[in-house]
This record gives structure tokens, sequence and C-alpha cells, in this order.
């Protein structure tokens, strides 16, 4: 059950979303190394699992009425620690490219597009998860990979430094 779980399904669509993002926008890949790409992928999945970190924690607060304890900071950053997996697969994904004699550039277009058909993969696993069939499943992909086309779209209109130098 695992992936499956909602809140993993939850925070991998998100943190796929966020991070494809950061991909599209960055610009600069032709100048970097390796170490560096592992950076820039690594870097906002820290900053999500600060955010969610810090979140949970305050909402916690909230939910007790009182400052939460160090047991319970503790607990909070182990439930929460999962999210740093994210970075995993593309660094994964992106050195194995790498070591195939891709370009940083492409490889990184590849792992944008490879992140936009999971989200048509996670339709389908929370369309399973639910109980849809036919037609119903087959629009739960269709809606992942629609986000994902969406997200790719970003791509089109906002090529780095070309957006910026056209409006000038």
């Amino acid at each position: 059950m695992g992936l499956s779980r909602p809140p993993v399904v939850s925070r991998v669509v998100y943190g796929t979303i966020t991070l494809m993002s950061v991909l599209i926008v960055y610009a600069g890949w032709q100048q970097l190394r390796f170490r560096d790409v592992v950076g820039v992928i690594v870097g906002p999945v820290l900053a999500m699992f600060l955010s969610h970190l810090f979140a949970a924690t305050l909402a916690r607060q909230v939910e007790l009425g009182r400052a939460v304890t160090g047991t319970e900071r503790a607990r909070i950053a182990q439930s929460e620690s999962p999210f740093l997996l994210l970075a995993v697969p593309p660094v994964v994904f992106v050195g194995i490219l790498t070591l195939l004699g891709s370009s940083l550039s492409a490889s990184i277009r590849w792992l944008v597009v490879l992140g936009a058909a999971s989200l048509g993969y996670w339709g389908w696993v929370a369309g399973r998860r639910s109980g849809m069939s036919g037609w119903r499943l087959v629009l739960a992909v269709a809606a992942g990979l629609i986000i994902g086309a969406l997200v790719l779209a970003l791509d089109v209109f906002l090529q780095p430094g070309q957006a910026v130098s056209g409006a000038g």
C-alpha cells in the first residue's frame, strides 16, 4: 500500500509539479556540471520539506493549544522526512542519461517530460485506489496527463531568458 497512500500521492504530485516548474524556468543548464544540477533538484525538494515540517509543527501547536515538545517535533520530522526521497528519482534519471552521453540540458528536458507523464500514472493510481474502472479510470489518467501538459506549456511561454528579453 505504501506509495498509494493518499498523503504520499498528494506529496508526490505536489512535489513533481513544483520540481517541474523549477526545472522549466531555470536558465543556464549549459553552464552547469552534474553536481550543480543535483543542487537545483535537491534545493527545491529540501525547501518543500522544510515548509511541510514548519507547517505541520505550527498546525500541531495550534491543535494542542501549546508549544510542541522535542519528542513531538521529532515525530513530525520523521513523518515528513519521506518527502526528501522525491529528489532521488530525478537525480538518478539525470545521472543515468548523463552517463549515457546526454547533455544536461537534454536530460533535464526528458526529466520534465517524464514528470508530466508521471502525473498520468498518479491519476491512474488514485483512480484505481478509489475503485474507478473503464472510462472513469481513463478520465483520471487523462486529468493527470492534462495537468502535466499544462505544466509543460509553461516551457513554451516561459522560455528562460526569452520571455523577459522579448518584453524589452
